[in-house]
């Protein structure tokens, strides 16, 4: 019974290494060595990686556990290298199974006949997000019009039929698009898509893994990879089914956007890739998909550019652009979380750095105004004390005189207070010295007393004869 229980616990462990997430496969216990998880068949040896040497630290009790960055275990690692005999088709040469395991294929989904159509590629970041272009979502925006396969490497176009194991197919839960695309520039051209449900890791499948904050652009001259499903030639109508892999040169920026190459239409957050004779490039049907540099200290493949466009495929000094991802490491963070982006960023960690802004080209003219952040705020209204409603200029018609009505005591007299064809006079009222208003004063009480003696005793009458 032994050797059966022990053969069933193998068996279940390795299922769970083929059927768990990818956080969790970089989990280990500190007292046992380095090891990544079984990627390779056993009839075919393990690639030979060098030996890395480091000091020798003391080790925790045992059973202490810890969960280390996925950069030092698992992203970013071929399960199995590319075979350098494998023969060149137009430019490139046919990947081999497991060489690329963050590899990703979006597929459209017609629902009328429940066929899928390869469209673009993607680069898998763990087990619910991976990273594409946003120009591939320029027709299909919504999630219920895509398919995400997972783990392959031979694919068919228009095929209804489901995939099978070790193969993963998947929804799309959320499409995020950079906010500043523009697509006649195709600037920031960079998305993100969230996976449903979460897609499982093994020996098929695992993430990729993308430079740190400190990283800055890759450097130039470097050999790096391509990889994609597109067009084999500029002509073909459909893409290939077989998964390709080609080895570019990332050149010089300022030589891409010479005259006699882009002409300056390549922005700062751009990288270019290629050769200066063309014969091998991306195609259409690449689009999303990795430019991976390899990092030989680590062993592992970064990526660091995002398949975007060109002119033409494959043509002299029009080498493929690609989006570099290092500038967008804080809006990707800031949409998956900056703890699902440390595990699989290569090398050591560092405090996030501000993401550089493109440079616009030299044929776009500048605003004439500022933007509204350089214009001086506007002055708050002064509130002025309400005054007096003015009344209506007189009438053209000339109108009957009206008898002049009597000063009043307590209203000072003006020559042009009550002139005929003037309004009234609004002006302030002249101050009254004290004798004048006593004089004023008198002048009222002696009316007031003549009134009241013609009330009491009424008018004057004539004697009778």
């Amino acid at each position: 019974m032994l050797p059966t229980a022990a053969l069933l616990v193998l068996a279940a462990s390795a299922a769970a290494r083929d059927n768990s997430s990818c956080e969790a496969l970089a989990t280990f216990p500190l007292s046992a060595p380095v090891t990544t998880p079984a990627r390779h068949r056993s009839s075919a040896p393990p690639p030979p990686f060098p030996p890395r040497t480091a000091p020798q630290r003391a080790q925790p009790p045992p059973g202490l556990h810890r969960a280390p960055s996925l950069r030092s275990a698992f992203c970013g690692r071929q399960f199995r290298q590319t075979a350098e005999g494998s023969s060149r088709i137009v430019g490139g040469q046919t990947a081999t199974h497991r060489a690329w395991p963050w590899m990703v294929s979006l597929q459209f989904f017609t629902y009328h006949d429940n066929r899928r159509y390869h469209a673009c590629g993607g680069t898998l970041l763990n087990s619910q997000w991976l990273l594409t272009a946003a120009h591939c979502f320029r027709e299909k925006k919504q999630v219920y019009e895509w398919r995400l396969i997972f783990g392959a490497r031979d694919i068919e176009f228009g095929s209804n039929k489901p995939v099978k194991p070790p193969l993963q197919e998947r929804h799309v839960e959320k499409i995020i698009i950079h906010e500043r695309y523009h697509p006649g520039l195709e600037t920031n051209d960079i998305a993100l898509l969230k996976i449903t449900p979460p897609v499982l890791c093994g020996r098929f499948v695992g993430p990729g893994c993308l430079p740190q904050f400190s990283a800055g652009p890759p450097s130039i001259p470097q050999t790096c990879w391509v990889i994609g499903w597109g067009f084999l030639r500029e002509t073909d109508v459909q893409p290939t089914p077989v998964l390709q892999e080609a080895r570019v040169n990332l050149l010089d920026l300022d030589l891409c956007n010479s005259s006699q190459w882009y002409n300056g239409r390549i922005f700062s957050t751009n990288l270019c890739a290629g050769y200066p004779e063309g014969k091998i490039d991306t195609c259409q049907g690449d689009s999303g998909g990795p430019l991976m540099c390899k990092d030989n200290v680590e062993n592992a493949y970064v990526v660091v550019g995002v398949t975007s466009w060109g002119v033409g495929c494959a043509r002299a000094k029009r080498p493929g652009i690609y989006t570099s991802t290092w500038p967008y490491l804080n809006w990707i963070a800031s949409k998956i979380g900056y703890s699902a982006l440390k595990p699989i960023q290569l090398g050591p960690s560092h405090p996030p750095v501000p993401a550089a802004l493109p440079k616009p080209p030299t044929t776009v003219r500048p605003t004439v105004r500022p933007p509204w952040y350089f214009r001086p705020l506007p002055r708050p209204p002064i509130h002025a004390p309400a005054s007096r409603p003015r009344p209506r200029p007189p009438a053209l018609t000339p109108s009957p005189p009206s008898p002049p009505s009597p000063p009043s005591p307590f209203t000072p007299s003006h020559p042009l207070a009550h002139a005929p064809g003037r309004p009234p006079f609004s002006g302030r009222p002249h101050a009254l010295s004290f004798a004048k208003r006593l004089e004023q004063l008198m002048e009222i009480l002696k009316g007031k007393t003549f009134i009241n003696i013609r009330g009491n005793y009424g008018s004057p009458q004539t004697p009778q004869n």
